[in-house]
């Protein structure tokens, strides 16, 4: 039984697709909520602060921080196009206002400017990076001097 779940359940973690996938972003929402919720604690963001979210899932993250950034913006990206999906209908208030900004894509190929974000933030998500060197060099260009990084 643990063989057909970890067959058909371990790669939606990774990258959620259909229906299945839209089931696990949920699941992943309520597994990860002591986890999101220190981090948005340590990330210790102002009004104006620029940020991304690498491997957003469902978006509960997002919708949780975007209220604090009165005049700042929230970036997030993610490998699934299912989880955009989801996350984009869960924060269409924020996107629509021009708060938040969600793109699919890894994490190895950051599609933003150098030095844009004066915070990095990540949940459960390094170990399904591909290229982790990579990814890493990627988020150290995108991130201010100054910024925070939290995995």
């Amino acid at each position: 039984m643990h063989k057909v779940i970890d067959r058909w359940l371990g790669p939606q973690y990774r990258c959620p697709q259909g229906w299945l996938g839209r089931y696990v972003g949920q699941l992943m929402t309520v597994q990860h909520a002591p986890e999101r919720q220190w981090t948005l604690g340590l990330l210790a963001v102002d009004t104006a602060a620029h940020i991304l979210e690498i491997g957003f899932g469902a978006g509960k993250a997002i919708e949780q921080l975007a209220p604090q950034l009165a005049v700042g913006h929230l970036s997030g990206l993610d490998l699934s196009p299912t989880m955009v999906a989801t996350a984009g209908r869960r924060n269409a208030r924020w996107i629509r206002q021009g708060r938040v900004d969600l793109l699919q894509g890894s994490a190895e190929q950051l599609p933003y400017r150098d030095q844009t974000f004066n915070g990095v933030y990540s949940i459960h998500t390094i170990y399904f990076w591909p290229e982790t060197r990579q990814a890493l060099r990627e988020i150290h260009r995108v991130l201010a001097p100054t910024g925070r990084l939290l995995l």
